[in-house]
């Protein structure tokens, strides 16, 4: 019984409605494939600009990396 004294009545589920039910319950999205989370930075890459090394650094919040050749810098994201 509800709030007021009445009882809320729900119809039973139709044919159509069971059937459109039970496909929906078969059908499967089909899974996606997950791209790997990178989990680990080099500490040196090489630079696109003269081909030396560049360090890994890291202000507060940001990772980047700096070419001391050429002052080259890539941010991280």
């Amino acid at each position: 019984m509800t709030r007021h004294g009445r009882a809320k009545l729900v119809p039973p589920k139709t044919e159509p409605e069971k059937q459109v039910l039970d496909t929906l319950e078969e059908v499967s999205l089909p899974e996606q494939e997950k791209e790997p989370i990178l989990t680990e930075l080099d500490n040196e890459v090489e630079c696109s600009r003269c081909h030396e090394y560049m360090e890994l650094q890291s202000n507060f919040d940001k990772l980047m990396y700096s070419c001391e050749s050429c002052s080259f810098l890539l941010k991280c994201v």
